[in-house]
């Protein structure tokens, strides 16, 4: 995406001549749209909420909190499938979903007519309070759902809620909502041993208990049951229509038949959108808008094969950079993200960029016309977000503190184990990724050992700087990560050596733990109360009479009130400089604009 300059009309003249279509179709909900031209300003979330689908909210605009969570499905023609994965509308442009099918909450189900299980789940556990951030996290959970051929495992549950905020409800009983939906081992209580007495011993605390024991019916009796469970399975696609009365929403038809075509549409304020479908047609635009945006898709899932198609020493890098991704952004953004716009953001806390100097990266630079010339990662960046090629700039910036990428090569001299070569690249300590060259120095041609340990961490000490007033503070703990990354990777190294049974010494337990890969468990937790029955609703566990409009995308808020036509906003005009008389204003560009009603 672009703004057309004059200077550049002449030079696109035979570039123009090429077949650009300006029929733009989208499917919401399963209902065919077609997308007039002039929309390229404006967000899926925008129109969406333009056309009354007011279920996907606005939240924070930036992709942090995902209550704009709306569910994607696209057609792969290379896979032969359709793939679903969760979105945030509120940064996706409007015509990047061209020609795919765009799931609402208001999709799934309605209070009148059904809720879907998802829906209904969630209502039931009272995992919503305000409801303002409840569509966004049925839509994440819905498309892992759609996604997943089997119920998926605890543990990809609350991956893909990574990326949705809740404020008021607290997180249990959203998680505990969408459990039932995943897959379950219940072997341990179906092998538990019982007491002497017969009483059931609980596998989670190793002491009697009632767990197990008894299951309550629906007509109030008690029967034994060393297999009950709170919360039996569900899966999502074999409802047996009590709850939810209508059909999934298929992939379109018409989707699978219809070729994609190269497009061309605008924009207020002089945007162009382009989506070509060849390569040279990109690099041509690019040559001639150099400041136009990319958007581009997922990079991730090509690593992930990659890692899998190749033996493992040729993947070491590649393994580093695919774990470094699980602690960037939510689920949605990583949907659309990719690794080349993290690349040239050149921002100086980059997650990635220290890995891909350490790995002594390279990468290729393509013009229209076809040239390919090779840069190495460390030449790649030339100052604070400055890079040896033009680049639009993000909206956001990165918030790691600081990282680091490391490589060591090892050589065997006489049963001494010695640097051959070595990459140490810090992250978040200047303009760019800092080099440690004198520390990559000292270490070359040493012995691997714990003496080295504690040399090469005096030399690195001074190797990389931190003024007193650096960007960002907090300077004598940033000043510690950069020595304790280095410690961390040489027991790293020391580990694997060790495990390959190259050295004798053996590290110290508490070092251990350094290394270890730092894996949450699913959260666990419960909730105790007292139920009094009084005749009436007071202090009975009630779902709140809400919930079921808030898990539709029904409940109205404030935002959601239609506006009445013709209706007027105004806007206060103020003066830049505190304490001025304003003399005279130039409106010239305001009355352009669409729908301008005059100067008061």
């Amino acid at each position: 995406m672009g703004s057309l300059t004059h200077e550049g009309e002449l030079e696109a003249v035979a570039f123009a001549a090429e077949a650009w279509s300006s029929e733009a179709i989208l499917y919401v909900n399963g209902v065919r749209r077609v997308l007039p031209d002039g929309l390229a300003h404006i967000t899926l979330l925008q129109y969406l909420r333009d056309i009354g689908l007011t279920g996907t909210k606005l939240g924070c605009g930036e992709g942090g909190c995902g209550a704009c969570t709306v569910m994607v499905s696209d057609y792969d023609r290379s896979a032969k499938k359709s793939v679903h994965y969760a979105v945030n509308a509120c940064l996706a442009p409007l015509y990047s979903v061209e020609g795919m099918h765009v799931i609402t909450v208001e999709g799934l189900g309605c209070y009148q007519s059904g809720l879907h299980p998802v829906q209904e789940s969630l209502a039931q556990a009272h995992g919503s309070q305000c409801g303002f951030c409840t569509p966004g996290f049925l839509m994440s959970m819905y498309a892992l759902l759609r996604s997943n051929k089997i119920p998926p495992s605890e543990e990809q549950i609350e991956e893909c809620l990574s990326g949705n905020l809740c404020r008021c409800t607290g997180y249990r009983p959203i998680i505990d909502s969408f459990r039932v939906f995943a897959k379950s081992d219940n072997s341990l209580y179906i092998k538990s041993s019982n007491t002497p007495s017969g009483e059931f011993v609980c596998p989670t605390t190793g002491k009697p208990c009632s767990c197990g024991g008894r299951e309550v019916h629906s007509n109030g009796s008690l029967t034994d049951n060393a297999t009950f469970s709170r919360c039996g399975p569900v899966s999502h696609s074999d409802t047996d229509g009590s709850f939810y009365i209508e059909k999934e929403l298929i992939f379109p038809p018409e989707l699978l038949l219809r070729n994609n075509l190269p497009l061309k549409l605008h924009g207020f304020g002089g945007i162009n959108w382009y989506r070509p479908l060849r390569l040279e047609h990109l690099l041509h635009l690019k040559s001639l808008y150099p400041e136009a945006k990319l958007v581009v898709g997922n990079t991730e899932e090509f690593l992930k094969k990659l890692v899998a198609e190749r033996d493992v020493q040729e993947t070491s890098s590649c393994r580093a950079i695919s774990d470094q991704l699980k602690w960037f952004a939510g689920k949605q953004v990583k949907n659309v993200a990719s690794v080349g716009g993290n690349i040239c953001t050149a921002s100086p806390i980059s997650d990635l960029n220290p890995i891909w100097i350490a790995a002594r990266a390279e990468f290729l630079i393509v013009n229209f016309m076809g040239n390919i010339r090779k840069v190495h990662a460390k030449e790649f960046f030339i100052g604070y977000r400055k890079l040896i090629l033009p680049k639009s700039h993000r909206r956001e910036d990165d918030i790691a503190l600081v990282n680091a990428g490391m490589r060591v090569h090892l050589k065997d001299e006489d049963s001494n184990w010695k640097v051959s070569d070595v990459s140490i690249v810090y992250g978040g300590v200047a303009p760019v990724p800092l080099i440690a060259a004198r520390t990559e120095t000292f270490l070359v041609g040493k012995i691997w050992d714990k003496k080295l340990l504690l040399e090469a961490i005096k030399v690195l000490k001074d190797n990389v700087p931190l003024a007193e007033n650096a960007p960002g503070g907090m300077v004598e703990f940033r000043k510690s990560l950069t020595l304790s990354f280095f410690f961390k990777f040489f027991l790293w190294v020391t580990q694997k050596m060790n495990e390959n049974g190259c050295f004798k010494e053996v590290l110290d337990d508490a070092h251990l733990s350094a290394i270890q890969a730092n894996h949450r468990s699913c959260s666990s937790a419960s909730q105790r109360y007292e139920i009094l029955e009084r005749g009436t609703a007071v202090g009975l566990p009630m779902v709140h009479q809400s919930a079921r409009l808030q898990v539709s995308g029904m409940a109205e808020y404030t935002d959601d009130t239609p506006t009445p036509p013709n209706t007027l906003h105004a806007v206060l005009v103020l003066s830049k400089k505190a304490h001025a008389r304003i003399l005279s204003i130039d409106d010239t560009l305001a009355r352009t604009s669409p729908g301008f009603a005059g100067l008061f």
